[in-house]
């Protein structure tokens, strides 16, 4: 046991498909730069007719999924599974991995997914309709499950250790980078493949999260305007954020490039039932304490805090609510951020996106911004880096950083790295 508490997990790889860009120099310049990759959805024959409540989203554009997979077997798959398989390849790449020298029973996969291949599936529903059952799809069967994309991706690379596919609303792929996390440190695997992927911006999906309130409805794409007076809600998106997660010893021991550590791992629930997140912060801070005390990390170790940033107002005064119950005054001094607004929320991606985000802050010593906040609301008192990004304050000593996440039914998640051991 004490063996295993020992072992360290560190991120050596990165890959990322968002709106703003696909890869992560890319991805990593746009979002330093404020450049958004929010749109009008541009119509088209699944969209024709279908009276949606919101035009404006987070859509990735330019894509092409012969790049990475095979017409065949893209056939088969959903677009998220496209997305993360993108992502996975660009992460593996990126860790200068050869899988075919792993031990394939040490090496897993932890890829969140919480809406499933809805484009796949209804589609397959309408030729149900329209033509008949004999030319449905067999692969319908497959396809559209949330654990499609660690079937695929096991069978691709011949994973045969630890898997999972966590389903936890808005932070699914926190809780995948954290549930990997946990796995190697209790010596279950020495590598994982981890993060989460969405694909879900049908009229039907798109329509069913308007009503739920938590969306805004602007067709404004800049609308997205959390910790602001004017905030409405968020703004929805597609993508996928990967991250190889490894321990240390085996990392080093192949010369891998290190991001930085991966130290603690927060997670409470508000019981509140399948409500948006409350203007109570008190479980969410107790989150925030528990990935610092579990990463050993004091107020002065981090460069910043990366926030949900629901953009609603009872969600956001929770947040606020939670940073001072976590830091008390120090609250007012921390720099916060909340980058996606540069792209949206994915949903079980944004988690692994913002956790990427949050390694590569670190890596380049500079806070990327919040967008649209230009009339913040007096009442939060956040130390929030708004437009522009901002350096990291004595970049050269360590730091830290907590990536923060809220879901439906008040869940809290947040996940605390250093850089480079």
């Amino acid at each position: 046991m004490a063996n295993n508490q020992q072992r360290r997990v560190v991120v050596t790889g990165l890959g990322v498909v968002a709106p703003n860009s696909i890869g992560t120099t890319n991805f990593w310049q746009a979002s330093r730069d404020g450049i958004s990759g929010i749109t009008r959805l541009e119509p088209h024959e699944s969209y024709a007719h279908a009276n949606l409540p919101l035009w404006v989203a987070g859509a990735v554009r330019d894509f092409v999924t012969e790049d990475y997979i095979d017409r065949k077997l893209a056939n088969r798959t959903d677009r998220m599974t496209h997305f993360a398989f993108a992502a996975i390849q660009e992460a593996i790449m990126d860790a200068g991995l050869d899988l075919a020298q792993e031990n394939p029973r040490r090496v897993g996969a932890v890829i969140a997914n919480a809406m499933g291949g809805v484009d796949f599936v209804l589609k397959q529903l309408h030729t149900l309709y329209t033509r008949g059952p004999r030319f449905v799809s067999a692969y319908t069967a497959i396809a559209w499950l949330n654990v499609a994309n660690v079937g695929q991706a096991a069978i691709r690379y011949n994973i045969q250790g630890y898997c999972k596919t966590p389903v936890n609303d808005a932070v699914s792929g926190l809780n995948a980078l954290g549930m990997a996390a946990g796995a190697i440190r209790r010596n279950t695997a020495d590598m994982i493949i981890a993060g989460g992927c969405e694909a879900f911006l049908h009229p039907l999906l798109l329509r069913v999260l308007a009503q739920q309130g938590v969306c805004t409805t602007s067709d404004d794409p800049n609308a997205y305007r959390p910790f602001d007076q004017r905030a409405t809600g968020l703004i929805l998106a597609e993508g996928a954020g990967i991250c190889i997660l490894e321990e240390y010893e085996h990392a080093r021991r192949r010369g891998a490039t290190i991001y930085g550590e991966l130290v603690g791992y927060g997670q409470t629930n508000e019981a509140q039932g399948l409500h948006a997140p409350s203007s109570d912060g008190t479980q969410y801070a107790r989150a925030m304490c528990q990935a610092m005390n579990q990463g050993r990390l004091q107020t002065s170790d981090l460069a910043y805090v990366q926030l949900d940033g629901r953009a609603h107002p009872a969600s956001d005064q929770g947040e606020a609510e939670a940073l001072k119950l976590a830091f008390s005054a120090e609250s007012e001094r921390i720099p916060v951020s909340v980058p996606r607004t540069s792209i949206g929320h994915s949903y079980a991606a944004a988690g692994a996106i913002d956790a990427l985000t949050a390694l590569l802050a670190l890596k380049h010593g500079v806070i990327p911004p919040t967008l649209n906040c230009d009339d913040p609301d007096p009442r939060y008192h956040l130390n929030l880096v708004r437009n522009e990004a901002r350096p990291i304050e004595h970049k050269d000593a360590p730091s830290g950083v907590l990536v923060a996440g809220r879901g439906l039914g008040g869940s809290n998640v947040v996940l605390a790295f250093t850089q480079e051991p």
